[in-house]
């Protein structure tokens, strides 16, 4: 699937993990282990999604770390199963929005990345059909009740008219294919404002450049999605059910 090489290859398709995240919702669980580093049986939850990248052919991914950076950094390091692993620093929790912007200048000559948040699970599978989809930019939308009413997404066709407080049934799923043009506007440059210490996020600024109509955004209908920032019924059910669920199937081993 990926056009790239990264010795020095210009390369049209990148890979993005955003890693940065304090794992507030995971209350004590988050406070000592960076969440995406998570054990599932002998492998941190992130290892499992490493490897669907280097599946779908991903030749180099960009890590966005900040909370815990140093234990990715360590586990991981600069190459991991044929890709290479290059890290971004978020020093401050400022939002998925903001740590794609500070991307924007680094991959200004590639085309699109993959991007996904290092608490979900993204089959290989997921990672092709978002790539494939007709349009530029492309979203995973999932079945899930319990997401707040502001990741509801209006879908018309194959074609999300509004990723931010929509009218449902799908709601954001974690994962998107993005023009790499748009970075700085959804790192908040030229797009939303943001107050001092306020988070800037993905999909409300990429809300406004549908309305602008300077973004197309396709969708790719998942169904279910496996995460650990799930707070229903808590955070450590919702955390032993996807580690039961992953070992269950043999993605732990």
């Amino acid at each position: 699937m990926a056009e790239a090489r990264w010795r020095g290859v210009r390369v049209s398709l990148e890979f993005v993990c955003l890693a940065a995240g304090r794992g507030t919702r995971m209350g004590r669980l988050g406070a000592y282990l960076q969440k995406c580093m998570y054990p599932i049986g002998l492998r941190p939850f992130l290892e499992l999604t490493m490897t669907q990248a280097a599946s779908a052919g991903a030749a180099r991914v960009h890590v966005v770390v900040g909370h815990h950076a140093e234990q990715v950094g360590a586990y991981f390091g600069s190459e991991y199963g044929g890709m290479r692993v290059e890290y971004v620093r978020q020093d401050e929790p400022l939002g998925t929005g903001h740590a794609l912007g500070l991307l924007a200048e680094r991959l200004a000559g590639v085309t699109r990345v993959l991007v996904w948040q290092g608490d979900v699970y993204v089959p290989s599978a997921v990672f092709a059909a978002l790539d494939a989809h007709r349009l530029p930019n492309a979203v995973t939308l999932v079945s899930e009740p319990d997401a707040g009413p502001e990741l509801l997404a209006t879908v018309e066709g194959d074609r999300v008219r509004c990723v931010w407080g929509g009218a449902g049934p799908w709601s954001d799923g974690g994962v998107w294919k993005l023009e790499t043009r748009l970075l700085a506007a959804l790192g908040g440059v030229g797009g939303q404002v943001r107050p001092a210490n306020a988070e800037v996020r993905v999909l409300p600024n990429l809300q406004r450049l549908i309305d602008a109509g300077e973004a197309e955004v396709g969708a790719v209908v998942v169904g279910t999605r496996l995460h650990l920032g799930g707070t229903r019924p808590t955070p450590e059910v919702n955390v032993a059910g996807v580690v039961q669920r992953l070992l269950e199937e043999g993605r732990g081993r």
